[in-house]
């Protein structure tokens, strides 16, 4: 029998989609092939490394006439030249992957038939939330506060490319304005965004959650088949290297202007790093107990079925009650018994979340790679490259 055709299903592109998207294709920059989301990703930079630069210029204060002057600011470098670029880069990376994975719940056959239609309901909330107006209005809010909250938390207590210090009064530069004028919020609209769509993501999965899943327990994935859902996590890692790359400039001006010890960073680095992956982690447990059920169903149901097997295999070759006198050698029943074990060893490894060893820690170097040049501020490069050798030897 030929298999019955696949239904067709909305792509769930979360990242092709919402007001500023659609802004972004009203004025050419997404046509929709990857070369232009590089021209994105430069027009980004662009649009906020070279201004701020011009304009500090301007009034001399992007060399050395300050304490804190633009080209000595790594955070300018860090946010603008390397994390805004790869956030907006992730979008092309991500959104295809984030798609196949949704599709793969028809497509492995997890979802039922008869749950079809609410599947593709499911989509389509999904996108229509992806749409929402009120939902890119409240980020854009969002990352004005949070750009506003960052320039009082962080700023210099001296005189800056961005802050003109008058006594004990300081007032906003040229380069200030345009930085909390758009610099500073363009970057935290593209962090919350992506927050806003892994919420999404996260979402549709607690509802196909609510679907009758089928799950296999002797899944070779070992999580009943739905360890392609731990595979797509691992490239929301990209998101917390670039996070990692805006957070690193900002610690290299605490180390250099500030003169803060970086041991004084280690517990917050730790307490971002924990979150961080906790964030892309800790809502797949919403599957955890599925997947315990069907463990222990299977569990029961290949024991019932191993001790069947394994008493008519003692019976016949151990105890000799063989009646058709079939010869050991050439005979198929030895490699089923260790086909059995093995379906039984598929079980008893099933995990509780659909995620293995190797995604979280590929999770937590991409938060901790890009600090660890940091190390160099404190210590040799001959010593750091001791201390790495007597890591991995």
């Amino acid at each position: 029998m030929e298999p019955s055709p696949q239904p067709h299903f909305r792509p769930f592109l979360l990242m092709e989609g919402g007001p500023l998207y659609n802004i972004q294709k009203r004025i050419g920059l997404i046509p929709g092939d990857p070369p232009r989301v590089k021209r994105r990703a430069i027009a980004v930079a662009l649009l906020t490394f070279v201004p701020l630069f011009v304009l500090s210029a301007l009034q001399h204060r992007a060399f050395h006439t300050v304490p804190v002057p633009f080209v000595r600011d790594f955070s300018t470098y860090s946010r603008f030249l390397l994390a805004m670029p790869l956030l907006v880069l992730a979008e092309n990376i991500l959104g295809p992957r984030v798609a196949i994975a949704a599709t793969h719940f028809i497509e492995s056959g997890l979802v039922p038939e008869r749950d079809y239609g609410r599947f593709a309901d499911f989509i389509d909330r999904g996108l229509r939330s992806r749409d929402s107006m009120l939902a890119e209005v409240i980020l854009v809010i969002l990352a004005y506060i949070g750009a506003i909250v960052s320039l009082k938390s962080f700023a210099f207590h001296v005189d800056t490319w961005y802050l003109a210090r008058i006594g004990s009064v300081y007032s906003l530069t040229w380069a200030g304005w345009w930085l909390i004028g758009f610099c500073a919020p363009l970057f935290q609209l593209l962090v919350f965004r992506w927050l806003w769509r892994l919420f999404l993501w996260f979402q549709f999965l607690h509802r196909v959650r609510g679907l009758d899943l089928r799950l296999y327990p002797t899944h070779p994935d070992e999580a009943g088949g739905l360890g392609f859902i731990g595979e797509t996590q691992r490239f929301f890692g990209i998101i917390l290297f670039s996070l990692s790359l805006g957070t690193a400039g900002v610690i290299a001006n605490d180390l250099l202007y500030g003169r803060i010890p970086l041991q004084n960073f280690y517990a917050a680095i730790a307490i971002y790093v924990v979150i961080s992956v906790l964030v892309l982690v800790a809502p797949l447990g919403i599957f955890t107990d599925l997947l315990l059920k069907t463990k222990r169903l299977g569990l029961e149901q290949y024991g019932t079925l191993a001790t069947a097997y394994t008493g008519a295999f003692h019976r016949k070759w151990i105890q000799h009650i063989n009646p058709d006198n079939e010869q050991l050698l050439g005979t198929g029943d030895i490699q089923s018994l260790a086909d059995l074990g093995n379906s039984f060893s598929f079980v008893e490894k099933m995990k509780p979340l659909p995620i293995d060893l190797l995604t979280l820690l590929h999770l937590v170097m991409a938060s901790l790679l890009p600090l660890t040049p940091l190390l160099l501020a404190v210590m040799p490069l001959k010593d750091l490259l001791k201390l790495i050798l007597k890591v991995f030897l």
